[in-house]
């Protein structure tokens, strides 16, 4: 396994979670996107205060549409048709821990009557030293490629759970042949990266997304609506 992929994959998502469990595939594409503004707002964990906002009104695509390149204005922060169609009613996760802020982008998508998050790195920077250049454009690839992290989302008043998959259960079920997933795993840094096609992981959530071993204290994370 790329050795930085793994790095990068994890970025957001460890901050919060010591999940490390990715797949390398989108779960949430432009032909199956969905939005909920319910996910919009200012939200508490813990001591962390998470901000979320659809993605073109966000203060991160703002600083990358006013961002230029040998003294242009960029056409796109796009890398092509079908990424406008995901983003432009997708979200941003916006949250700083231990002096960084960090920023995931968040695709939503139903399978059945579930509605699950597909949550992406984008950039973490040091609140100390935030230029331009920290958050280059990376929606339109660059040189390395981030993974996902997937999460059942529960609404209940004045609160939202983010259920993100328990990579223990997933890992067993990989290890007895009992989910039929493509996967690499790094023994090095203790990681299980899910190699499956979009279709196959939409495939193992709907015979698996009812099942409570798919999810686990540890890996969920309760927001307060502020």
């Amino acid at each position: 396994m790329n050795k930085k992929l793994s790095l990068v994959a994890s970025l957001g998502i460890m901050a919060l979670l010591s999940s490390c469990l990715t797949s390398l595939h989108n779960l949430a594409t432009y032909k199956n996107v969905v939005s909920d503004n319910r996910i919009t707002g200012n939200w508490r964990h813990d001591d962390m205060t998470m901000k979320i906002e659809t993605i073109p009104t966000s203060s991160f695509f703002k600083k990358l549409t006013s961002a230029r390149v040998n003294g242009e204005e960029k056409k796109s922060v796009y890398d092509s048709k079908e990424d406008s169609l995901l983003y432009s009613i997708s979200y941003i996760i916006d949250f700083t821990k231990n002096n960084y802020r960090y920023y995931m982008a968040c695709c939503l998508t139903r399978i059945g009557e579930d509605l699950y998050a597909d949550m992406e790195p984008l950039s973490a920077e040091s609140v100390n030293k935030s230029t331009t250049s920290d958050i280059d454009d990376l929606f339109s690839g660059g040189s390395y490629t981030s993974t996902h992290s997937i999460a059942k989302l529960i609404f209940r008043r004045g609160e939202l759970e983010l259920r993100v998959l328990n990579d223990d259960f997933i890992k067993e079920q990989l290890s007895n042949g009992n989910a039929a997933v493509r996967y690499e795993k790094d023994d090095l840094f203790a990681t299980t990266l899910i190699t499956a096609s979009s279709d196959e992981l939409r495939q193992f959530l709907s015979k698996y997304g009812n099942d409570e071993r798919l999810y686990n204290s540890k890996n969920t994370i309760t927001l307060k609506k502020i």
